[in-house]
């Protein structure tokens, strides 16, 4: 006699990932990356280890699809803009990313945690740079949808500039994790950073003065 085996959706597993990745976020606000151990994550996600085992050979595959997760949910939303229009400034898109990066209890600096242990730990450097490419490859899309849109670049000059910024911008979202991380009042530096960032991208992609005095023209300013 056969015997029906349930089937297992992907949109289970993935719950089940999501479950597991935020156990071991509440476990590394807590404690630090270090510290943390897989008895910990188990016990936080109410499974049992067989089941964690299941999704994650160990703590350090767990940590790292954790940080390309968060990193992946926040990034997106520069593809999500694309659907506006106009397309928002690069200074005010990136704002919105690093407004609203998770902080606090459970995400005190979880990527400058995976720096860090990637840094000491070749093993670890593939996956970190893997992470920090994909951050990339959002961040030269939706400039080079801007570039082409707002600047009316072609094509190809569009690609080309949106290469060449995408490691600056890069740097800024690092740069916010860094100082947020470590604040004494992360509330503030979050509101200076995002002023900051502001201020200097809308001067490195003002528009040109030609196209400004058009703009002014049309609008009879």
């Amino acid at each position: 006699m056969e015997v029906d085996v349930p089937k297992v959706t992907e949109e289970h597993r993935e719950q089940m990932r999501r479950r597991i990745q935020e156990a071991a976020l509440v476990c590394i606000g807590r404690k630090g990356f270090s510290a943390v151990s897989m008895a910990d994550i188990i016990a936080e996600s109410g499974l049992s280890a067989g089941a964690v085992y299941v999704y994650y050979r160990g703590k350090d595959d767990l940590f790292l699809d954790a940080s390309r997760g968060v990193m992946r949910d926040r990034l997106g939303m520069l593809d999500r803009l694309h659907a506006q229009h106009p397309l928002p400034h690069p200074a005010r898109a990136l704002a919105m990313v690093v407004e609203d990066l998770p902080e606090g209890e459970n995400f005190p600096g979880l990527p400058l945690q995976v720096w860090g242990e990637s840094v000491r730990r070749p093993e670890l450097q593939v996956a970190a740079r893997g992470i920090l490419a994909e951050a990339g490859s959002h961040i030269r899309r939706y400039l080079g949808a801007w570039l082409r849109s707002e600047r009316g670049l072609s094509p190809d000059d569009a690609e080309r500039l949106a290469d060449r910024l995408r490691p600056a911008f890069i740097g800024l979202v690092q740069g916010y994790m860094v100082q947020v991380s470590l604040s004494e009042n992360p509330a503030a530096s979050q509101e200076a950073y995002v002023s900051a960032v502001e201020a200097l991208l809308s001067g490195v992609l003002a528009a040109p003065a030609n196209q400004a005095a058009d703009g002014d023209a049309r609008t009879g300013g």
